[in-house]
């Protein structure tokens, strides 16, 4: 969950076995305005925790598409699964919300406020008879050798975005259906589904991708807030043959006519004559969409490049901005800081140091064995047989709290702790794995370090940090600080 100012997204990563709905899902965008509350219940023992957004009703059209509206934490859409490791920054960033929300005043209503918007576009969904997408303007419906004859006349149907006024679903136990329900119609539901143009027949689907679709279709609608009647839109439908012309074929022995396709739903100009071709609504190709699915997933990952650099900027900031605030003898958890010294960044790591590993016997005898007496013999010659020493490696020796401040990096674990000071500090070596940072220092011969693991980049850009206030002081490494972390900001990547 990440923050932008005037509204929260929410990325969703599940793996194999995580729930269907928010791997489907992806992306979900939520209006700071549309937020009335956020709920944290911390995990405790074997159990995960969660954080919750509370909403005002009327403004998420996905979760009244959604089989369950109210699932539990693991496949709630406005719900993150919190594990321990986590626990502290979601306790963080929850009190940082609230705080946000007090200070914002009373909420909006549904009637005025923007709604949430779901899945990243473009979204596909197949059925039993066919497919439907939806690329943020348009709803096209495409029919497959298994539809009724009704739609394989039409075989394509476009919807332009102003002209559907709801989204119906019947969720698919075997089968189901998605309708959209189009501006001015006075049937909100199919009659028959496996002729109805305006519906798509479902086959089950644990991952309900197609709730994610409508609610995006019901988004759009609303945002572009337009509409248009559906009697001023041509009509798809194939009229069907009269029972004389059907006798007339069936006397004549003549093949019957194909109906005439009318593939495109273009939405006609108020007044004025009749748009161009090259004026209709452009439909995208296979190609196109494809290209701009590739364009989306490469505009995702390089945002959640940039929003993760980004937080770490403005921990450096923060940090250099408490710089002198410590004093002599000031107590920082389990560690003590000298005079002048202030705590940059705190983690759990573990010590490693050099340790020797199990050596080994090479070579051998060159002397021949005799027999004494049955079964007892010995072996008489020289021996060139010599012990081989095993190497030193950096092994993970106790597991502890680390700390990095203005003058030195500590650690403090269960037996053992360690001190590098910055005066005495000969380098800083980053092992080959990325996970690790040795530390060698002057007044110790044996160059150990520490393991970070995910932390390594964090406690890099600390270490940095306290290096640079040593060298140049707390004023200048602040005020570059800050102004490198304004132009990261303003590189933000664009969408497509």
């Amino acid at each position: 969950m990440t923050f932008h100012g005037d509204w929260l997204q929410l990325n969703f990563t599940v793996g194999r076995l995580g729930d269907p709905l928010k791997a489907a899902l992806r992306v979900r965008r939520i209006p700071l305005a549309v937020v009335t509350d956020v709920r944290y219940d911390p995990p405790t023992g074997r159990r995960q925790g969660s954080l919750r957004l509370m909403l005002v009703p009327g403004t998420d059209p996905l979760r009244p598409l959604l089989k369950s509206p109210e699932p539990g934490p693991s496949g709630d859409p406005d719900t993150l699964v919190i594990s321990h490791a986590h626990a502290v920054q979601a306790a963080t960033f929850a009190e940082m919300l609230r705080a946000r929300l007090a200070a914002a005043g009373p909420g909006v209503n549904a009637d005025d406020a923007p709604w949430v918007e779901s899945g990243v576009l473009p979204l596909e969904v197949s059925g039993s008879d066919g497919r439907v997408s939806f690329d943020g303007t348009t709803v096209v419906l495409w029919f497959g050798r298994l539809a009724a004859p009704e739609k394989k006349g039409a075989s394509r149907r476009d919807l332009p975005l102003e002209a559907i006024a709801d989204v119906r679903i019947d969720h698919p136990r075997f089968t189901g259906w998605l309708h959209f329900v189009l501006a001015g119609m006075s049937v909100a539901e199919p009659g028959n589904p496996k002729t109805d143009l305006n519906t798509l027949v479902l086959n089950a689907d644990r991952s309900q991708s197609y709730a994610v679709l409508g609610a995006a279709v019901l988004a759009g609608a609303h945002r572009t807030g337009t509409r248009v009647h559906a009697e001023l839109l041509a009509s798809c439908r194939p009229a069907p043959p009269s029972s004389d012309d059907a006798r007339q074929v069936r006397h004549d022995r003549q093949p019957p006519t194909r109906p005439r396709r009318n593939t495109s739903w273009a939405a006609p100009a108020p007044v004025g004559p009749t748009l161009a071709p090259a004026d209709r609504p452009h439909s995208p190709s296979r190609k196109e969409r494809r290209a701009a699915a590739r364009a989306t997933k490469d505009y995702a990952k390089a945002l959640m490049v940039w929003e993760a650099e980004q937080r770490l900027l403005d921990k450096v900031v923060a940090a250099a901005r408490r710089i002198g605030t410590a004093s002599r003898g000031a107590a920082h958890g389990l560690f003590i800081l000298k005079a002048n010294e202030t705590v940059l960044w705190t983690g759990q790591t573990s010590l490693v140091e050099p340790r020797r590993r199990p050596g080994h016997y090479s070579g051998g005898s060159s002397g021949v064995r005799v027999g004494i007496a049955k079964g007892v013999s010995v072996r008489v010659g020289a021996s060139s047989r010599h012990y081989v020493p095993g190497p030193e490696v950096q092994t993970p020796v106790d597991r502890g709290s680390a700390m990095v401040t203005t003058q030195r990096v500590v650690f403090k674990g269960t037996h053992t702790s360690r001190e590098w000071t910055f005066s005495k500090l000969l380098g800083v070596e980053n092992a080959t794995d990325g996970k690790s940072v040795l530390l060698p220092v002057s007044n110790r011969q044996k160059v150990s370090g520490l393991l970070l693991g995910q932390l390594a980049e964090e406690f890099a850009a600390f270490l940095a940090l306290g290096l640079a206030v040593l060298e140049h002081g707390p004023s200048a490494v602040t005020a570059e600080c800050t102004a490198s972390t304004e132009r990261h900001r303003r590189e933000r990547p664009s969408p497509p």
